[in-house]
């Protein structure tokens, strides 16, 4: 019959393992990746409905190429195995002009990520208010259609959404976009 101290040993070398099983959902990087969306202005209202998106790789200095770069290094040169979206941060710029909030002009608030195979919707405020809306994400967003983008850096981000009524005649809107992406093994 082995000892109590027989057994431990191997029962704590057995527990140091676990943590090494499932390696390939190994977090490799994570960083935000800050990008100003295009303003909205009254002319871009159709259908009571608004939305803008610009290319991910196209943001001054291109900071998800840095991204994917600062991924690769951590990952010691090899590419992740899959990214995806952590956090989302949606911010008015001092640049807006007669906007107080996001209420001032959006009844709802969709943020996508999308490519040549179609958009994601990866979270929704409803009822937005105030100058920096944190957006809850869906967990159940299915990566997939954008997996190959992603990896790449050729994709966009957007925001579109319902606007309050009466429409607003008078407003410029700028929103920065800050995204939280984490690179996996």
């Amino acid at each position: 019959m082995l000892s109590p101290k027989r057994l431990l040993v191997p029962l704590l070398l057995a527990l140091v393992a676990l943590p090494a099983c499932g390696d390939d959902d190994v977090v490799a990087h994570s960083e935000t990746v800050t990008l100003s969306l295009s303003s909205l202005k009254p002319a871009d209202i159709k259908q009571g409905a608004v939305s803008v998106e610009k290319n991910i790789n196209t943001e001054s200095g291109n900071p998800y190429a840095a991204f994917l770069k600062n991924a690769k290094d951590a990952l010691g040169g090899k590419d992740p195995g899959s990214i995806v979206l952590i956090s989302a941060t949606l911010r008015v710029e001092d640049t807006s002009t007669n906007v107080t909030g996001f209420e001032t002009l959006l009844t709802d608030v969709d943020l996508f990520l999308t490519n040549s195979a179609g958009a994601v919707v990866v979270g929704t405020v409803d009822a937005p208010t105030g100058m920096t809306l944190t957006v809850p994400l869906d967990e159940t967003v299915d990566y997939a259609p954008l997996a190959e983008s992603m990896l790449g850096g050729d994709f966009k981000v957007g925001i579109s959404g319902g606007v309050v009524d009466p429409e607003p005649t008078d407003f410029d809107l700028s929103v920065s976009v800050d995204l939280n992406f984490k690179a996996l093994k």
